[in-house]
């Protein structure tokens, strides 16, 4: 190729002229550049300088594509730029290369969903302000998750994947079906940490492209939660829950119910008890100074007494209640000595939600929706709250005490988030249990 000097530069005129004609060569322009053309037709902006090392460089800025005087002048501007970095003892065709070897490291790195958990517990775990849960994060991701998703990368995680997590054989079933509170606590942590890498990739420009269309697979609300119910496997006993995200709104308007159907739902609901234990209520069974209420094996499901710690919302409502003289019962109904009818708490239920077909059992189920995904707390103590009976003996010996004390934390963070209204409580919530 030929060089043709050129003290003023080449004018854009001369420029475009060379490269319609398309013929190889080298034309000088000022500052180092050069319009370089090659045999093929292609033009390109090139720069040649003296690296600090003694050697000639030629290095290939950019093709011309723009043969404007603001274009060149820009290009000018960069050429001066470059040269004051080799004044510096920087050989800026070799910091490209440097620089091109890097981000094609980063290209063909793996970052595998187990590594991004790894991260992410380590980066959280130092404002968590419960020391078991870190445990409690690692042990389930590493016995559940990372054997199915930890070699995958996070963007190419898939709602089967998630499927496949949640219903890998557990005991003689699936996880999903016999530890509900588990797989519940894994999902939310994989939702969490797959949210977390979207947040730090969506703007990363080696990684943009392939977070561009993520949705989270992990999430339940309007995801996750329509194929399991659609699968019929949301809830054995087919009973509609509402989501603990609009429990509170729900039962600050229950609150401001007076009549009695109202108050048997609200204990209902503080409590997490069937219907006809709350409706069997009797003014004996309660100690409301000591906030206990002892419900007899007789009237328990599984033939044991239970006793349900009473938060402070709970024993404010039965203080204000009227006692009837020859009724025994707490929520008294409209024949003599007999409490309020079963289908009392529904029917008001559905009057404040004629579009949703809940049942007032759902709010079991709502609770421990609840207890998995915001709390700590183990299965065993939300299984001995709803008075469930545990059919594995090995767990069963836990329940030789009835962990009343834990249970009355538990009950107690229950009534706090009941009580939480507006928008905000979500924030407040998750704030306080971290």
């Amino acid at each position: 190729m030929t060089a043709v000097s050129a003290r003023k530069g080449l004018s854009p005129k001369t420029i475009q002229t060379l490269v319609d004609a398309g013929q190889p060569g080298l034309w000088a322009h000022r500052h180092g550049l050069s319009l370089s053309i090659s045999k093929a037709g292609s033009a390109n902006w090139t720069l040649r300088y003296t690296a600090p090392t003694g050697q000639r460089r030629l290095m290939t800025l950019e093709p011309v594509i723009n043969v404007g005087a603001a274009t060149i002048k820009a290009l000018e501007a960069r050429a001066l730029m470059m040269k004051q970095q080799v004044r510096a003892g920087i050989d800026p065709l070799a910091e490209r290369d440097s620089g091109r070897k890097t981000v094609e490291t980063a290209r063909k790195r793996i970052n595998t969903f187990e590594e991004a958990a790894k991260r992410f517990i380590a980066e959280q775990s130092p404002n968590w302000k419960n020391a078991v849960h870190r445990t409690q994060w690692s042990s389930t991701l590493e016995t559940y998750a990372y054997p199915i998703i930890g070699k995958k990368e996070p963007h190419e995680i898939t709602t089967q994947d998630i499927l496949n997590v949640l219903r890998q054989k557990y005991k003689e079933t699936s996880l999903w079906d016999g530890a509900r509170e588990t797989a519940s606590r894994v999902r939310m942590r994989i939702e969490t940490v797959l949210n977390a890498e979207f947040a730090l990739n969506r703007d990363n420009p080696l990684q943009k492209e392939a977070w561009q269309d993520f949705r989270n697979p992990a999430q339940w609300k309007n995801h996750l939660q329509v194929v399991f119910k659609a699968s019929g496997r949301r809830s054995k006993s087919h009973f509609e829950a509402m989501s603990f995200d609009d429990i509170p709104a729900f039962f600050t308007t229950l609150l401001r119910k007076s009549d009695y159907s109202a108050k048997a739902l609200t204990l209902t609901i503080l409590s997490a008890t069937r219907t006809n234990e709350t409706l069997g209520a009797k003014w004996d069974e309660f100690d409301l100074s000591s906030g206990v209420w002892t419900i007899p094996a007789e009237r328990m499901k599984a033939g044991r007494e239970h006793r349900v710690p009473l938060c402070g919302v709970a024993i404010e409502m039965l203080e204000t209640l009227p006692r009837i003289d020859d009724n025994p019962y707490v929520f008294p109904g409209a024949r003599e000595k007999k409490p309020l009818s079963n289908m009392a708490m529904l029917m008001l239920l559905r009057g404040m939600r004629e579009s949703e077909q809940l049942t007032v059992h759902g709010f079991r189920s709502t609770f421990r929706d609840w207890a998995a995904e915001t709390t700590l707390h183990p299965d065993t103590i939300v299984e001995m709250a709803l008075a469930h009976t545990i059919k594995d003996k090995t767990v069963a010996a836990y329940r030789r005490g009835d962990a009343f004390e834990r249970r009355k934390q538990l009950m107690r963070q229950w009534s706090d988030y009941l009580s939480m209204t507006d928008k905000k409580y979500k924030e407040e919530w998750f704030k306080f249990i971290a």
